[in-house]
């Protein structure tokens, strides 16, 4: 079962690198952005669900745990965000979805105290906790705000929702790759640096094209 597990997890997660690509290039909204879209999100789903069995029953971490969390709740949102954006309903789920993430981020941020504690002194996983999950839980809190807010939503507020969470969800996934394949093109010492370059780089792009399509949308408005 392990084996087993190890890789479909592997395989789910080469489509998702793929095809988190070539959609980034896909025409937004077109027949081929939806088809490889629905793909892409049923492979990460299933890295989340087998990564949870593995470290639930083969190698526990709790670091990991919560980055498994961060991902799928990254692509939840990118998939809810295209339903309310057309009903403007907002399930118990969602509520649910965003406190447990929330929750999650508090946890690895108290791991990390924890560890910090432990060595007395740095340590490059206590430093990586506090990060994420600060990052964890300002993702579940956002969401929740959003919930919350009386005020008028944005212009096609979804789209960039959307983009943004999906994004997201595929910086995790070239996150994960440069992690497990750091030992080929990084010193052992300068690991960590795995888990921090892929966002660094990644998230910057990412919010250029959230950037692009509000000028796009803010320039067919003002014609």
């Amino acid at each position: 079962m392990q084996t087993l597990l190890t890789y479909s997890h592997a395989i789910a997660g080469s489509i998702v690198l793929i095809l988190g690509l070539i959609n980034f290039f896909n025409r937004k909204g077109s027949k081929n952005h939806v088809i490889t879209g629905r793909i892409y999100v049923g492979a990460m789903w299933w890295i989340c669900l087998s990564a949870f069995l593995i470290i639930a029953f083969y190698r526990f971490s709790f670091f990991l745990m919560v980055i498994g969390v961060l991902t799928f709740y990254a692509s939840f949102v990118g998939v809810r965000v295209l339903k309310r954006g057309k009903t403007n309903n907002i399930h118990w789920y969602d509520w649910a979805v965003s406190i447990i993430t929330a929750l999650f981020g508090l946890g690895l941020i108290g791991y990390g105290i924890n560890i910090f504690l432990m060595v007395k002194g740095f340590h490059w996983l206590g430093a990586l906790s506090l990060l994420f999950g600060a990052f964890t839980i300002s993702s579940g809190v956002r969401d929740i705000r959003f919930f919350l807010s009386n005020k008028e939503r944005q212009h096609l507020w979804w789209l960039y929702q959307h983009i943004s969470a999906i994004g997201g969800s595929y910086v995790a996934a070239v996150t994960a790759f440069a992690v497990q394949n750091s030992r080929l093109f990084m010193p052992e010492d300068y690991n960590w640096l795995a888990w921090v370059l892929p966002p660094a780089l990644l998230n910057p792009v990412i919010a250029g094209v959230v950037r692009k399509y509000r000028q796009k949308n803010i320039r067919t408005i003002a014609q």
